[in-house]
């Protein structure tokens, strides 16, 4: 079984994240600004605003199921190419057009088919350049790699764009977000020649797996899609009801929420690193070992939140502040361990010919998970605890479904090697 990459599989997977990098920076450098020009360019008010924010992310999200699906039925290549062209063509249209409502709202709905068309598939390709058969998993690595190029473009654009914002208008920002989407375009053609060359068939690859295979795929597939829901519900809430907290129970708490906000990121990339060494020193990497990462990033996830549950109970013994710092730290490290592990199972389990359509129903999922933030914001009015309470019952049966599904892999597995090697 192989475990190393070519030459040419490296050189494709390096222009493939780079060319994410500058879609990200492009996206990235239009969200900072977008309810400001919303609000100041076309004169609406907060809720008009929030209303054509929210259709535009959840276009996002939804169409990124549709495009999955084509690109499973269709040229993976030619999609991504034809999200990329209809981005660049948006952000210079938002620069000129007239700021009628209208007008500006249906830019935005093109706008993100285009990123819609991108995200999905970007995965898949990215997961068919391992070129992985069987139970072979040599992938991880590069899901962690992707999860720090969407988070730099996050951690950089911002920066750039408010300054473009306040010296030279909007306009100024939507031009250089065209200008990274055409850099992200000629990199990504790139991408496509070097791929080309390798002549790689990963879409065509699930006649390489047995039967067997492809059964236990599916059970791991159906089972992390519902452990991640929970997994994602309770993470997405962390934020809201986190900040929550901290400004209720601490004086200074709007300081030090100000402070976790501008720490997350940084930190969140350096774990991300750290996280991505630590990975490629695990040889072989196999299903068990994977399941048991995600395992340790629930429990950890898990602790965090019991901990702010019992609040109360350990403020005299540890302090408030504490209490705080040290739950803000583990989730970011769970989070760190979580994202792109699931990324890379659903990918890794999903059937050869619907990736795309599995990596649209995991965006679609988080951008539903995103809509309902409400509901720990209505649990946290009622009680800190029980809000607590509630995210962590979620991660605790996750915590027990992954110690069946584990058990369960092993098993067959096992199975699968004696069946293999008979006596």
């Amino acid at each position: 079984m192989k475990s190393t990459l070519t030459q040419q599989q490296k050189t494709g997977i390096s222009v493939l994240l780079l060319s994410k990098l500058f879609e990200r920076l492009a996206f990235y450098l239009i969200i900072t600004i977008l309810t400001l020009f919303l609000s100041e360019s076309l004169n609406m008010k907060a809720t008009s605003t929030g209303v054509y924010y929210s259709i535009f992310y959840g276009a996002i999200f939804f169409l990124s199921l549709i495009s999955g699906y084509l690109g499973d039925i269709g040229k993976r290549n030619k999609i991504v190419t034809t999200g990329m062209m209809i981005t660049i063509v948006m952000y210079l249209s938002l620069a000129f057009l007239p700021h009628i409502n209208v007008v500006t709202l249906i830019a935005l709905i093109i706008l993100a088919l285009g990123l819609g068309l991108i995200s999905p598939n970007i995965v898949v390709l990215l997961g068919n350049s391992y070129n992985e058969k069987d139970n072979e998993i040599i992938g991880l690595p590069g899901f962690i790699l992707y999860s720090i190029v969407t988070s730099a473009g996050g951690l950089i654009a911002p920066f750039i764009s408010v300054y473009l914002r306040s010296n030279l208008g909007f306009s100024a920002v939507f031009l250089l977000a065209s200008v990274f989407g055409i850099i992200s375009l000629i990199l990504f053609n790139k991408f496509r020649h070097i791929s080309s060359q390798t002549k790689l068939e990963p879409d065509k690859s699930e006649s390489y797996n047995s039967q067997s295979v492809r059964k236990l795929n599916k059970v791991i597939l159906f089972s992390v899609l519902f452990i991640g829901i929970l997994i994602r519900f309770a993470l997405n809430q962390k934020d809201l009801v986190f900040s929550f907290s901290v400004k209720d129970y601490l004086e200074n708490g709007y300081q030090l929420n100000q402070t976790f906000q501008d720490l997350s990121t940084y930190a969140f990339l350096a774990l991300l690193a750290v996280f991505a060494i630590i990975i490629t020193r695990i040889k072989p990497l196999t299903w068990t070992k994977i399941l048991n990462i995600v395992l340790i990033g629930v429990i950890l996830c898990s602790f965090a939140f019991v901990t702010m549950a019992g609040f109360d109970s350990l403020v005299p013994i540890v302090g408030a502040k504490t209490i705080f710092i040290k739950s803000f730290f583990i989730l970011l490290i769970a989070e760190t361990i979580l994202s792109p592990c699931i990324f890379y199972i659903i990918y890794r389990s999903s059937p050869s010919n619907r990736k795309g359509l599995f990596q649209g129903i995991w965006f679609l999922t988080i951008g539903i998970s995103n809509q309902l933030l409400f509901i720990g914001a209505m649990l946290y009015e009622e009680s800190q605890t029980i809000a607590y309470l509630a995210f962590s019952s979620c991660l605790i049966i996750s915590v027990i479904l992954i110690l069946v599904l584990k058990d369960f892999v092993k098993k067959k597995l096992h199975e699968m090697t004696v069946g293999s090697n008979p006596q």
